[in-house]
């Protein structure tokens, strides 16, 4: 964990980055909420360090309707159009300041002064001279695992040039992959609807007197978190998914043909939830991944098809009823299952990444650690964001079933506290309300 000499804060820089989900505006809310109590000026990158680059940012105290100076009675006022305006940004869903996949090139790998071209980059020459130009003291960024890259870079490129700007990361991601925090806002609200939605179907594929399998397609390319969180079904229908299937273990097909025809002798109704990214043995996906684009991290651009391959498989071996449900981005912006317990982080970390510049830290990334299970207590730390870039979390080996077709007590234990509760929305004419999108 890095600090700075003692230097005033008066204006922050806030950016949203990668997938958007249903609380990553919660976070927002937090960080524009803390930064003006304590009287900070708060601007906003449009289309994360993309858009910065290209000049697009925009004064987040004047276009949420902040005052300069209120009494802070007014500040909880229902009538202040600021405090509404937080509310419902904290209940929309997506980056509201709009998003982006920009990989910023590699610093050079020893300390140098700006002139050498080893340690330098043109593109961390123009962040620096757009942060000068707005008078930026700090950069708080809200992502995932690329925007901690992007962190990271942005913080050593200070260190090396010897810059007073202060570079903090506030995690999110439904794919909860993130090292350095017990969770990531986003994920609460997006296991919270993928366990719905596997009751849902649970039910539905049920009320048939014949033989059926669904295969249920949740996101996770690497880490199967929010696929395992298709077996808190049973906490709601009573009856789990019959298999989840997770990218930490290669699937062998012939073995759960053989598991699902066994369970079909059984009951007339079968569920599987499977991860977007299961693949064999080899490292091979289900899908034809020669047909995916790559992005510009690397990554497979869009990675779905999972379910429909596996539907397929089922229906020509097993010559059952089958389907392939694919939850595709609806998991990532379903603002309606959204968990409060979710929100409530997602806001206390936006403010947290506030603190932290405050207290002079840089180079860091704000996260939950879990104190405990039950009753669910946790608290705020910072850890080094270079520990949390371009690493992930995978479900660990005592989550997962002996077989590797479910998940363990251990998995529920893990999940149960970040579905908790849910917070109404706020409503005109009957449907939710959302802060009206930047022009």
């Amino acid at each position: 964990m890095n600090t700075t000499s003692e230097h005033a804060i008066r204006t922050i820089l806030v950016g949203q980055s990668g997938g958007p989900t249903a609380a990553i505006n919660a976070s927002l809310a937090g960080v524009v909420r803390a930064a003006h109590t304590q009287g900070l000026r708060v601007l906003g990158m449009r289309n994360g360090i993309q858009g910065f680059l290209e000049g697009k940012v925009v004064d987040l105290t004047e276009v949420l309707g902040l005052t300069a100076s209120e009494p802070e009675a007014s500040k909880q006022a229902t009538t202040n159009p600021g405090e509404k305006n937080l509310q419902l940004l904290r209940k929309t869903p997506s980056s509201w300041l709009g998003s982006c996949r920009c990989k910023l090139p590699e610093l050079g790998t020893e300390l140098a002064a700006i002139s050498e071209p080893a340690a330098t980059s043109p593109i961390y020459q123009q962040i620096e001279a757009q942060l000068k130009k707005y008078q930026v003291d700090a950069v708080l960024y809200i992502g995932g695992n690329d925007s901690m890259d992007t962190t990271d870079k942005l913080s050593r490129y200070f260190a090396q040039v010897e810059s007073s700007v202060r570079v903090v990361g506030v995690p999110k991601t439904i794919d909860n992959d993130l090292e350095g925090t017990d969770h990531t806002p986003g994920f609460g609200s997006a296991a919270r609807f993928v366990a719905s939605v596997t009751a849902e179907l649970t039910r539905d594929g049920g009320v048939y007197n014949s033989k059926n399998v669904t295969f249920i397609e949740a996101m996770g390319r690497d880490a199967g978190w929010l696929t395992a969180a298709g077996a808190l079904a049973q906490n709601i229908c009573g009856t789990a998914p019959d298999f989840v299937l997770l990218p930490e273990i290669p699937l062998d097909e012939h073995a759960l043909l053989s598991a699902i025809e066994q369970r079909l002798r059984e009951k007339n109704n079968v569920i599987v939830v499977v991860s977007e990214g299961v693949h064999h043995a080899d490292g091979s996906f289900l899908f034809d991944a020669k047909s995916v684009a790559i992005d510009t991290f690397g990554h497979l651009a869009a990675q779905s098809g999972t379910a429909t391959y596996l539907s397929q498989l089922a229906k020509n071996q097993l010559g059952v009823k089958s389907r392939g449900v694919e939850l595709n981005t609806l998991q990532r912006c379903a603002s309606h299952a959204a968990s409060k317990v979710d929100l409530d982080e997602a806001e206390a970390l936006g403010a947290a990444g506030v603190e932290a510049v405050l207290q002079g830290k840089t180079g860091v990334m704000v996260g939950v650690h879990r104190i405990s299970d039950d009753p669910y207590v946790t608290e705020i730390r910072t850890t080094p964001v270079a520990d949390v870039a371009n690493k992930v979390k995978l479900v660990p080996r005592e989550m997962i079933s002996e077989d590797g077709f479910n998940v363990t007590e251990d998995a529920l234990t893990y999940l149960r506290p970040l579905v908790a509760g849910m917070e109404e929305p706020i409503s005109a004419d009957g449907l939710p309300r959302f802060l009206a999108e930047l022009s």
